[in-house]
């Protein structure tokens, strides 16, 4: 298996203000669906198989997996850990080519961690802004580049769409 390339602090990325006023409990959900659609339309395949996307969970619903996959992506709640940001932090750290990960958090945190273990770390909003706009921005390292910079943005002609009978398969696997 290929070492991974792309760690997000989830919910820093999603950064949800608060719970809508109104009584929604689908709400979260829906958010976090968005994100990982985003990822789906907006990275190349064989990136997205090598991309880890990590949420906070301290009481996950029993009856639901804290890890699974949509769309190559590999989906993380961090049951075991008192944060996400513990768990990415133990990702860093056991991660055997740390110098072509990209960590996506813009907490100080994470972002000290990753730069310790000589991982690039980038500012979640400036990442996701740019991910929409049809730059990747991965190490420089990742991407196959020179010793040039910390990072590259790379323009992909041909985005793959979400396939959306996998992401309806997962909402009725989830009960939503």
């Amino acid at each position: 298996m290929a070492f991974l390339l792309l760690l997000i602090d989830g919910y820093n990325v999603l950064s949800p203000a608060a719970a809508p006023t109104r009584s929604d409990p689908l709400w979260l959900h829906r958010e976090r669906m968005q994100l990982i659609s985003r990822l789906t339309t907006h990275l190349a395949p064989e990136t997205c198989q090598r991309t880890c996307v990590v949420f906070d969970a301290a009481n996950p619903p029993p009856d639901r997996p804290d890890r699974f996959e949509i769309g190559g992506i590999d989906i993380r709640f961090a049951v075991d850990h008192p944060e996400a940001d513990d768990l990415i932090e133990e990702m860093i750290r056991d991660h055997h080519v740390p110098k072509k990960l990209t960590v996506i958090s813009s907490d100080h945190r994470v972002q000290t961690a990753a730069r310790r273990r000589g991982a690039t770390a980038l500012d979640s909003q400036q990442w996701i802004d740019d991910l929409l706009d049809g730059k990747i921005r991965l190490s420089s390292q990742a991407s196959g580049a020179g010793q040039g910079g910390e990072n590259e943005s790379i323009d992909h002609d041909s985005k793959p769409s979400v396939d959306q009978d996998e992401v309806n398969e997962w909402m009725d696997k989830f009960g939503f």
